[in-house]
């Protein structure tokens, strides 16, 4: 436990100065208390045009769409979209699989290093952000805040965590959907370990009240290429059992499958409007976040 504690150092000055630069805007309309950079399900004053209705007597005459009433000799108001702060929700696989790695640095610390990341960009814009920590049950929820000493609070959280159980993503998921009642941004931070129908259901939940959902898919480049040549025990990551087997006889069937896994997933988040992001460790978490944000604002 030592050991896993030590590594996960969170508060990496150079990776945080460089997200810091960084800005992560709600796609959707979110509800929030504050004047900010994300689109608001209720109607204001801001630049953004929204729609229009009639116009009724005791409306502003200012937004009156004159040149709408040039063409149609019909008067009507133009709506505008408030600009708001968002409440986001970190979901955080802990369970066991998260523990494997090829490196000191394990899919679990990149993912805290991701999540530390994400907390202290949406804490720099004012947002709003909690932490849901899980495994095959809710461990710890952080409901979101947007002070420094809840950041810490986090912080301190993440650094602590060890392996508990295997993962049963779908019913957290849906737990969490029930119990987060403001519209916002909820980010799922996991290797996905579950079964792909149960995990979708359970986003779909939140996408079904109307919550922007990213996905941030962490994975260990071995996972990825199979690299193993020797005869090998291969323990599985949810701790159902060991096989020895031979690598060369199994590696094309493995990386069939996680073909097949990884487009399921994709196809999934894309029927569902969530966005998903490959994480891999291998790539440094600024980097890899710096570069999906890069294109998030390039697609709005």
């Amino acid at each position: 436990m030592a050991e896993t504690t030590a590594a996960r150092k969170l508060l990496d000055p150079k990776g945080l100065s460089r997200v810091s630069r960084l800005e992560l805007v709600a796609r959707q309309a979110v509800e929030g208390f504050i004047s900010g950079r994300h689109p608001s399900p209720y109607h204001g004053s801001s630049v953004e045009y929204a729609d229009h209705r009639p116009y009724t007597l005791g409306d502003e005459i200012r937004n009156i769409d004159w040149k709408l009433l040039a063409k149609t000799d019909k008067t009507y108001i133009k709506l505008f979209e408030e600009q708001t702060n968002v409440r986001a929700t970190i979901l955080l696989d802990m369970s066991r699989s998260m523990h494997f790695g090829t490196t000191d640095m394990k899919k679990i610390d990149y993912a805290c290093h991701l999540a530390a990341a994400l907390s202290y960009l949406m804490l720099r814009q004012s947002d709003s952000v909690g932490l849901v920590m899980f495994d095959n049950q809710v461990r710890q929820f952080l409901p979101p805040r947007s002070t420094p000493s809840h950041f810490k609070l986090m912080i301190e959280h993440m650094e602590q965590l060890t392996p508990r159980n295997d993962t049963t993503i779908g019913p957290v998921l849906h737990e969490m959907a029930e119990r987060v009642h403001r519209r916002g941004m909820v980010i799922l931070i996991s290797d996905l370990l579950d079964d792909v129908k149960t995990v979708a259901d359970g986003l779909a939940h939140f996408r079904h009240d109307n919550h922007e959902v990213i996905v941030f898919h962490v994975m260990d480049p071995a996972e990825m290429t199979f690299p193993y040549e020797k005869l090998t025990r291969f323990k599985d990551a949810e701790g159902a059992g060991t096989l020895v087997a031979n690598p060369r006889s199994v590696r094309k069937r493995y990386l069939e499958r996680l073909t097949e896994y990884m487009d399921a997933i994709r196809i999934a988040c894309l029927e569902r409007h969530i966005s998903d992001q490959l994480a891999q460790r291998d790539t440094p978490y600024d980097q890899m976040l710096s570069a999906y944000l890069d294109r998030r604002r390039r697609m709005q």
